[in-house]
């Protein structure tokens, strides 16, 4: 529930922000008598790369021997954040003239950034003759794969992605007489 509520925190602010600078000149530009085009929708929400969702992860992750996987150097407690989201750009959107409705074609959801805090680190054992490299190496791999393989996150991150999108679109679509729809 909190990776819930950073991440709708998160994208409202966003949204808002970008809101506020794109959308009041694309309104003001379209009436109902106005044409709906896939290339003015995909303007309006090109924001460059969204993150909506964000998974706070506190990992234990193992440092092997280089080329023994049955050797563990270290072990490391290590806090994390992974951001997941989408090139806006990458949206576009089907148009039914007749009926009046948009629906955005989303992409695949992806890790946008992986961030180990530093000063979380531990290990056992204490101070281990190992790269701070590589360490951070370690644990970016061990949280990206936590991270892939949490379907709440992904599920989280496309629940905010439309509300974001329909925040975005919603005064320039109402204004013109559309009305957003989502493929299921």
């Amino acid at each position: 529930m909190k990776k819930k509520i950073i991440g709708s925190v998160l994208v409202l602010g966003i949204v808002a922000a970008a809101a506020g600078l794109f959308v009041p000149n694309a309104v003001q530009k379209i009436t109902k008598e106005s044409v709906i085009t896939s290339s003015q929708l995909e303007k309006a929400v090109d924001i460059s790369e969204l993150s909506t969702a964000e998974f706070i992860y506190n990992g234990i992750a193992d440092k092997y021997s280089d080329g023994n996987l049955e050797e563990t150097e270290c072990h490391i407690a290590y806090a994390s954040t992974v951001k997941v989201g989408i090139a806006l750009d990458q949206i576009t959107f089907t148009i039914d003239e007749e009926k009046k409705t948009v629906t955005p074609v989303l992409p695949e959801i992806t890790i946008n950034t992986v961030t180990v805090d530093p000063d979380s680190l531990s290990f056992i054992p204490q101070n281990p003759d190992v790269e701070l490299k590589d360490i951070m190496t370690v644990c970016k791999e061990d949280a990206l794969k936590e991270a892939s393989e949490s379907k709440e996150l992904y599920q989280t991150a496309e629940e905010n992605l439309q509300s974001a999108i329909e925040a975005l679109l919603s005064p320039i679509l109402k204004n013109a007489g559309y009305t957003m729809q989502w493929d299921v």
